[in-house]
């Protein structure tokens, strides 16, 4: 397996695992988090791994019933080459208000020194407005969509 497809396997990995230690690992530093929805919770660029870490993977998993939720029910990897893996995932279950979140996800990984360095996630925004956001204040983006 080349690098990039075994990071992005370990990516998912330790989401499913729930293993921050391994999820840390994988994520450069400088990181960006690129989210190309209208005007949802999580919509615009957001730059470095400690937002990532601290701020975005907490806030979306607060809003989630961990119990009653699979991440990363399945996962295929539809195309890789030495500078882009491409992927699409599902997952689905509760969110802590009891309702239904069966969302699929399209994810584009950018690599630089063997850690992501990009990562431009695509799912059905208004799903998660409707029934994962509620009331869930934005995330100020550090800049616009970008890619």
């Amino acid at each position: 397996m080349d690098i990039n497809r075994e990071i992005v396997t370990n990516f998912y990995k330790s989401i499913v695992e729930g293993d921050m230690d391994l999820y840390s690992s994988l994520i450069h530093d400088d990181v960006q988090l690129c989210m190309p929805f209208i005007d949802g919770v999580l919509s615009g660029t957001y730059f470095g791994k400690a937002r990532l870490v601290q701020e975005i993977f907490p806030t979306v998993v607060s809003r989630l019933d961990v119990e009653n939720f699979t991440f990363c029910k399945n996962f295929k990897i539809m195309s890789a080459d030495e500078n882009c893996v491409a992927t699409i995932f599902e997952a689905d279950g509760l969110t802590v208000d009891g309702e239904r979140y069966d969302q699929i996800y399209a994810h584009f990984f950018k690599f630089k020194d063997d850690k992501i360095i990009q990562l431009i996630e695509f799912n059905d925004s208004g799903l998660a407005d409707r029934v994962l956001w509620k009331e869930t204040a934005k995330l100020k983006p550090d800049a616009g969509f970008t890619y």
